[in-house]
């Protein structure tokens, strides 16, 4: 299983979440660096994949309401995609090996 750490902390600005993502999920180049775009990409994935995000709190702090959105997409994509599992966590470090 591939495991993926998302540090909410790197992600102040939408901006920064998009290019973040990119770059730690390995998103396409036509990655369209939006909510959409990115539950498209993640439903895309096709193999075991574990995406562990952390400081989920700080990441609200920074971003209001589209944190929440941006964890959604995450559930939702998980929900759709059987090889996809997404956990979230506020205050601990990533697993070792992420």
């Amino acid at each position: 299983m591939k495991n993926i750490a998302i540090d909410g902390r790197e992600m102040p600005t939408r901006t920064a979440v998009h290019a973040y993502l990119a770059e730690k999920l390995s998103l396409p180049d036509y990655y369209g660096r939006n909510l959409d775009a990115l539950y498209d990409c993640l439903n895309d994935i096709s193999e075991p994949t574990h995406i562990f995000i952390t400081y989920c709190k700080e990441l609200e702090n920074s971003l209001g309401s589209y944190a929440g959105t941006l964890l959604q997409v995450f559930s939702n994509a998980a929900t759709d995609n059987r090889f996809l599992n997404v956990s979230f966590d506020k205050n601990t470090e990533p697993p070792s090996g992420s």
